[in-house]
């Protein structure tokens, strides 16, 4: 349950009281945090120890509450354990739901099933490789020509740059007459 809400303060959301109250009406559940950046779910979160019927009952009674004080905020329900598939059916009627199979899961599997609350995290240009152009020229390696040279230069430039270069290289091909045939 902590690592739960570990992960969900990391991705900006607060940690709310309990009993999580909405709209004056008291809710039982084991936990519960509330988006506050790009996510604006209110997330329970509901251990396998309590029964199916009572879980589906306070999300359902939620889910109408949150609707009658006409609140914009989504639900999504974190379940730690196992849970039928026609629990879990009758559960997503009211609320996204999320289970993690363990009691007690690591930061990676609850990172992996709250993705959908998580930001992105994009990966960093030193992440994705090395300088594009600069691994054109390694590839071509010593077979690397004047002309390569003068294109991979020119892409810096944009492709009004590679454009003047190319007309320019055709230009003195054929006033030279390279290539072309008598």
């Amino acid at each position: 349950m902590e690592t739960v809400l570990e992960v969900l303060e990391g991705a900006d959301f607060l940690r709310l009281a309990k009993p999580l109250t909405v709209a004056g009406v008291e809710f039982e559940f084991e936990a519960a945090a509330r988006g506050t950046g790009a996510s604006h779910d209110l997330v329970v979160v509901a251990s396998s120890s309590m029964p199916a019927r009572r879980l589906l009952r306070l999300v359902g009674v939620l889910a109408r509450t949150l609707d009658m004080a006409q609140s914009p905020r989504p639900v999504t329900v974190i379940v730690l354990g196992p849970m039928a598939a026609s629990d879990k059916s009758d559960l997503e009627r009211s609320a996204r739901v999320l289970i993690l199979d363990t009691e007690d899961p690591t930061v990676e599997q609850v990172e992996r099933a709250a993705a959908v609350l998580l930001p992105i995290r994009l990966p960093s240009v030193m992440d994705t490789g090395g300088d594009p152009l600069g691994e054109v020229i390694t590839v071509l390696g010593p077979d690397a020509t004047a002309e390569h040279t003068r294109f991979v230069d020119a892409a810096v430039g944009g492709p009004e740059r590679v454009r003047t270069v190319l007309l320019d290289y055709v230009d003195t091909a054929v006033s030279e007459g390279e290539g072309i045939d008598d």
